[in-house]
């Protein structure tokens, strides 16, 4: 059963001159309206971003005119109704302490104070997280409000590194450690360590048994388990996020964690945005796709630092955690099993080896896009996690292909995994020929230098790369590389941005043989940016022949619906969610209502079931079988469906 279900997160950071700060907050109605919305744990702030703090210390600063004990309050009130309160503190930013210390703030290499815009960003003076005293400061203020109140844990934000900071103790520490300080691998590498002992700290402040969580942590480092109780995923798709961003990172993220919570937020806008409320359907939306991912929800809310939670935005998150309460007796025994991995680039920080997130893994993020809208179940890995229980492993575009990933690839293949591979994702680390001998079908014939090349599928028309990778011939291409005229370029008289396909080249644009297929150009990339049809459905072709018996496969579904199977030992769970963004103005996407999939699509799912049922009613649903396969005959479904489907 989860542990962490329909939780809050309140983000509550008080500039100094709210004169009538706590006027109409009361403690009582602020926890009365989370137990009438269906709330079991919220994040609760202690300390804020400013550094302000919201209950008598003898350690910190407290709001300015505050009255009384506004945090104790909260957790005397929420405790009496079985609502477990974590305590919230930021630990990168604090304009209070670092005012009353200057000393304690990260400064660039030239000497300055590192941050953003000051007038327009709240991150404009972070702290140093080797500066002993900061550190003594942070851990003796946790102690007191952990000792003070007997909280259920401790929400550490912002635990990121980076800017990394050249501050005189963090210089003097790097020389004395032999490392460059002008040497930006080296430089990196001192703020993870850092980093790292920062975690520690933190985590060894709190007493066992309570919840941990620290955002910011990489979710492959190897410590990161022994930092953190549970993981969650902060997105505000329309704050920047966008919708594109969830998904790729709880798909990750659930190889590391047994418990992940979607923190989305309310805000129409990002964090902090007062007036911005996003409609129900579109927190509803969130709430599905976490629940078509197996993990439960946090809503982001940010309280008015004169008045108390907003009684009609609770009503609605009642409203929609009623919904998500009635499935759990479902959802909490349930879990995602994927057939397919998207490999990923190791992420951990070593002083060998640094390499950029998932969350800036246009490849990574493209093929999981593709994959959702395919209605494959995948999961995303790294060359650290087992490979066997997957049917095809993805390389994308531009994975790097370490020692050790090679080596186990080989094992994978030998025991009959299937590999389907784009890009430069398959060459050795020096770029001049393949590092998987089972891709001896396909020769290398060297990097691509066209920015403008097409393919073609059995003499149909050109279609166009957009982000191209190497060129290979094979006697086993099923897709000719075709080459334009010439490529884009400025010649001093003419800007040549008109390149229209010339001929066939005799290279491949695919090479299929013994469950491999590789595409030679960067297809995950160039969707993510382009969003071509024709790329997808080359992808789809391909994983028809590597995978031709799918867990899942949908008819009369569109690609803008997500549909998911998660399992328990008795059941398997189908999720069908039909509403999807749409991309409004400059600005981003948003959700303003449900949409609606009329009845007679189908899903049909692989294996035989006793009988399906719509859920929470368990409403009988139509199947057919074949023996294979288990066809759900869909009803009419607006925003979201879950069907059981008993074993």
């Amino acid at each position: 059963m989860a542990n962490l279900k329909r939780a809050i997160h309140i983000d509550f950071h008080t500039m100094p001159g709210i004169y009538n700060f706590g006027e109409k907050f009361d403690a009582r109605i602020f926890a009365e309206r989370l137990k009438e919305a269906n709330v079991e744990i919220i994040n609760c702030f202690f300390q804020c971003n400013i550094g302000y703090v919201y209950y008598p210390t003898k350690i910190g600063v407290p709001y300015p005119d505050m009255k009384g004990d506004m945090f104790g309050d909260i957790v005397r009130e929420c405790h009496a109704r079985g609502i477990r309160v974590v305590g919230y503190t930021n630990t990168a930013i604090n304009h209070v302490q670092s005012l009353l210390h200057p000393d304690w703030q990260r400064v660039d290499e030239r000497g300055r104070v590192l941050g953003d815009d000051p007038a327009n960003n709240n991150f404009c003076r972070t702290m140093c997280f080797n500066n002993p005293a900061y550190r003594e400061y942070l851990t003796a203020l946790i102690r007191e409000a952990i000792d003070r109140y007997d909280i259920d844990g401790i929400f550490a934000d912002c635990m990121n590194p980076a800017p990394y900071c050249h501050c005189p103790r963090c210089v003097r520490d790097m020389k004395a450690e032999g490392l460059d300080v002008k040497n930006e691998n080296h430089v990196r590498y001192f703020a993870y360590k850092k980093f790292a002992e920062f975690a520690h700290m933190i985590d060894n402040a709190v007493p066992e048994g309570k919840l941990v969580q620290q955002t910011g942590v990489p979710f492959d480092w190897d410590e990161a388990p022994h930092v953190s109780t549970h993981g969650e995923v902060e997105c505000l798709p329309t704050g920047g996020w966008g919708y594109d961003f969830f998904v790729p990172q709880v798909s990750y993220m659930r190889n590391f964690r047994k418990e992940i919570l979607y923190m989305t937020g309310r805000f129409q806008a990002s964090w902090g945005d007062f007036g911005g409320y996003k409609t129900e359907a579109s927190i509803e939306n969130d709430c599905y796709d976490a629940l078509c991912q197996g993990v439960q929800v946090s809503v982001g809310d940010h309280m008015h630092p004169a008045g108390n939670l907003d009684e009609e935005l609770y009503k609605i998150i009642g409203r929609i955690y009623a919904r998500v309460k009635a499935y759990e007796p479902w959802t909490d025994l349930a879990v995602p099993r994927a057939e397919i991995a998207v490999l990923n680039d190791k992420t951990c920080i070593t002083k060998e080896e640094m390499r950029g997130g998932l969350g800036r893994n246009i490849s990574v993020t493209g093929a999981a896009r593709m994959l959702a809208e395919l209605k494959y179940g995948f999961d995303i890995i790294n060359e650290d996690i087992p490979f066997d229980n997957y049917k095809v492993l993805i390389l994308p575009d531009a994975l790097f292909m370490s020692d050790k990933l090679t080596e186990k690839l080989t094992a994978y293949m030998e025991k009959g995994g299937r590999l389907l591979l784009s890009g430069t994702a398959g060459l050795n680390q020096e770029k001049t020929g393949f590092a998987i001998r089972e891709l001896d079908f396909i020769t290398f014939t060297g990097m691509d230098g066209s920015n403008s090349s097409y393919y073609t599928i059995d003499g149909g028309a050109p279609i166009a790369m957009y982000r191209h990778g190497i060129t290979m011939t094979s006697d086993y291409k099923t897709a000719d590389y075709i080459k334009p005229y010439f490529n884009r370029h400025w010649d001093g008289l003419h800007g040549y941005f008109y390149t229209p396909p010339e001929k066939a080249t005799g290279q491949a644009a695919v090479a299929e043989k013994d469950g491999i297929s590789y595409i030679c150009f960067a297809v995950f990339e160039s969707y993510f940016d382009f969003a071509y049809t024709a790329h997808k459905q080359l992808v789809e072709k391909a994983l028809k022949r590597l995978l031709p018996a799918p867990r899942l496969k949908t008819e009369g579904i569109p690609g803008t619906a997500r549909v998911t199977v998660t399992e328990a030992e008795n059941f398997d769970l189908l999720h069908v969610k039909v509403t999807y963004p749409e991309k409004r103005g400059r600005q981003a996407s948003t959700v303003e209502e449900h949409n609606t999939l009329p009845a007679g699509a189908v899903a049909a799912v692989r294996g035989t079931y006793r009988a399906a049922y719509r859920l929470p009613e368990k409403t009988p649903v139509q199947t057919e079988s074949d023996g294979a396969y288990t066809r759900v005959l869909l009803p009419e479904i607006t925003g979201y469906d879950m069907f059981l489907l008993e074993k």
